[in-house]
């Protein structure tokens, strides 16, 4: 039987979304006989607990570097680093029996693994989250057609296609690898949430809500990362143009793009509908879900096939319809349409956003949404796609 090692930067769901999905991931492998002995090799954490994980499962840890993640020389530095701390890990534990799994993040960790595959006979499951290099071009960091974005794309190109297995978390993002020629085996899994550990509560119980009085209002949510990929900009001039006197607009968490948050609600006080909150400690999630009516996920124009965001699925848990600000073919969006729990927008035109956020509002749009839980319940059981995580490491096992 193989030795698997996973490999990650987050395990914890603590730490972030990513920790979250990792953390289920480690857990799940645990609880399955596919393996003897399961290794995790990550950055130490101050929230990490010892019975965090499965006794079956051998913690690596290693002190990591601390960078800003909103400053993006510190952090390509900080992740050059850490990635050096990950090879002195990983490099000893490497051998033909040896299976490793990991994520695309961060950057040059998959390079290393890439690298260190030329090398030695393991094999590589990679769990895909972000397509690189394409997905910095919407960002604002690299130029599509310039020579260095070109370079970046072929080495990238190289690296995937050292990969063994690799998984998805997205239908379009299946599209996106197809076009890199990438031909070996490419399996779909959704994101998911356990559902059982966010708990349903009215909008107006919350006490952030209160706070605001905005409980017979209409509240719309941005939870979680709000960064460069999320086309706030685009959600900023919409808000500008909606006139619904009832709509407010509630930004909860941390990013490269709260200053453009902040600046636009210290530019309009008078107004008073649009509120920030910095992010919250895992342990009040299901209060950040809660306080609002409609959740929204964006993504920039150009993030097609490029990421899904996880946030979707929190929010589904919370039952909370979605409005998805996104290509009408990325795997939210298409999630949305397919079971009618919210709405789509994909014009890229802060008007029509502005106009279908007041047909909203004024409930002539409310009546065919279903309860986006029971589709959560249903179709992204956290059990059944673990599972079929699981079964994929067994059959390359065996």
């Amino acid at each position: 039987m193989k030795k698997i090692i996973i490999v990650s930067e987050f395990i914890l769901p603590e730490q972030n979304s990513t920790g979250y999905f990792w953390h289920k991931i480690i857990q799940k492998m645990a609880q399955s006989a596919i393996t003897d002995h399961i290794s995790v090799i990550a950055p130490a954490d101050e929230q990490y607990i010892p019975d965090h994980f499965d006794k079956k499962v051998e913690l690596n840890l290693f002190d990591s570097p601390t960078y800003n993640k909103n400053s993006l020389i510190s952090r390509v530095w900080g992740q050059i680093k850490q990635t050096h701390a990950f090879y002195k890990k990983i490099k000893g534990n490497l051998e033909s029996n040896t299976q490793v799994v990991s994520g695309t993040n961060p950057l040059f960790l998959m390079v290393l693994i890439a690298l260190l595959k030329i090398f030695k006979p393991f094999k590589w499951c990679l769990l895909v989250h972000d397509v690189f290099p394409q997905n910095l071009v919407p960002a604002g960091i690299l130029n599509k057609q310039s020579i260095f974005f070109k370079f970046l794309d072929m080495t990238f190109n190289l690296i995937y296609a050292q990969a063994d297995q690799i998984i998805v978390i997205g239908r379009d993002m299946e599209m996106v690898l197809r076009q890199k020629k990438y031909k070996k085996d490419i399996t779909v899994i959704p994101n998911w949430v356990d559902f059982r550990e966010i708990e349903l509560r009215d909008k107006n119980d919350s006490e952030l809500i209160k706070q605001l009085n905005w409980e017979n209002d209409i509240v719309f949510q941005f939870f979680g990362n709000i960064g460069r990929v999320q086309g706030i900009d685009h959600l900023i001039k919409a808000i500008q143009l909606v006139r619904h006197p009832q709509a407010k607009f509630l930004f909860v968490g941390g990013g490269s793009a709260v200053e453009l948050v902040k600046s636009y609600i210290e530019s309009d006080k008078k107004l008073n509908n649009v509120a920030y909150i910095n992010e919250l400690p895992s342990n009040k999630r299901s209060l950040g879900l809660s306080s609002c009516d409609i959740a929204i996920v964006t993504l920039a124009d150009g993030m097609f096939g490029l990421g899904v965001p996880s946030k979707a699925y929190f929010s589904m848990a919370a039952n909370r319809p979605i409005l998805a600000i996104m290509d009408k073919n990325t795997e939210v969006a298409c999630m949305v349409k397919e079971h009618q729990i919210g709405w789509v927008d994909s014009s890229n035109q802060p008007q029509l956003l502005a106009q279908l956020i007041d047909d909203i509002c004024a409930q002539a749009l409310l009546k065919n949404v279903v309860s986006s839980r029971i589709i959560l319940e249903k179709y992204y059981h956290q059990d059944v796609l673990l599972e079929k995580f699981v079964n994929i490491l067994r059959l390359d096992n065996e």
